[in-house]
């Protein structure tokens, strides 16, 4: 564990109780006691210093204090802009692994969207459940890879309502979208060179987008990006996205890249 993820609603300074899991592992895995300290974050990006107390077989208190030095080296520490992942729905528990993945790859947020070649659809009676199992499974990623904060995994939206949600929710950077074809009119590196402060990069199901879906991305203002001619899964394209654009953005300085047309 890189660090601890602080319960919603914690108190900067003050003293805080963990129990249960959490618990269990910071005392017997990790083997702090009494008088040692270690770094949290909360679900915002702030980050704290949390020093055990008191423990018990189950349970600690600890003093946390803000440590705001560290939060402002965490905010600059990359200075790039925040990635949004738009998954469509994946079959079984594939959705779990995209989210784990993509909050150590550094998202802000993850938002799954039905799409016509989805197997998995939103079921209505299922979908608070199902979404607090995939925020759970971000706040475990974000304490082992200590990403800046815990990334938003919004409820599912259908493929039809998705441009007026990413206006609504100000997603209003640059849009991608990777396919199986070669539609793009130029190249990732190309499309990655200009000033935005977010991307979002959208990934097709296990059988693609549709013509009528591309159809309506690229009306929608998303650009296309060609992933090659091997055939991906979906939770291998995702990662594999996301590895590529935010390779790019950290590299992006000292590419010398032409971008005369």
């Amino acid at each position: 564990m890189r660090q601890y993820v602080l319960p919603p609603g914690t108190v900067p300074a003050g003293s805080v109780r963990i129990s249960g899991k959490d618990s269990r592992y910071i005392l017997r895995v990790l083997r702090l006691a009494e008088g040692d300290s270690f770094p949290a974050v909360d679900h915002r990006g702030n980050c704290f210093t949390l020093k055990i107390t008191a423990a018990g077989p189950d349970y600690f208190t600890a003093d946390c204090r803000e440590d705001s030095s560290k939060t402002e080296a965490m905010a600059g520490r990359e200075n790039l802009p925040d990635i949004t992942l738009v998954q469509c729905l994946p079959k079984g528990k594939k959705l779990e692994l995209i989210v784990r993945q993509a909050v150590e790859a550094g998202v802000r947020a993850v938002i799954p969207v039905e799409s016509a070649n989805s197997v998995a659809l939103i079921k209505e009676d299922r979908s608070s459940r199902k979404n607090e199992r995939l925020e759970k499974i971000a706040e475990e990623a974000a304490q082992q890879s200590g990403n800046r904060g815990v990334p938003v995994i919004y409820p599912a939206e259908k493929m039809k309502a998705l441009p007026e949600f990413l206006k609504r929710e100000g997603f209003d950077g640059l849009k991608l979208f990777f396919h199986q074809d070669r539609l793009e009119k130029s190249s990732l590196h190309r499309y990655l060179n200009g000033r935005f402060d977010s991307v979002t990069i959208l990934i097709g199901p296990e059988g693609g987008l549709s013509s009528d879906e591309t159809e309506f991305l690229l009306a929608s203002g998303f650009y296309p990006v060609y992933l090659g001619e091997n055939v991906l899964r979906t939770e291998t394209a995702a990662i594999y996205a996301l590895g590529a654009v935010k390779t790019i953005l950290l590299e992006k300085e000292e590419w010398k890249t032409d971008i005369r047309e």
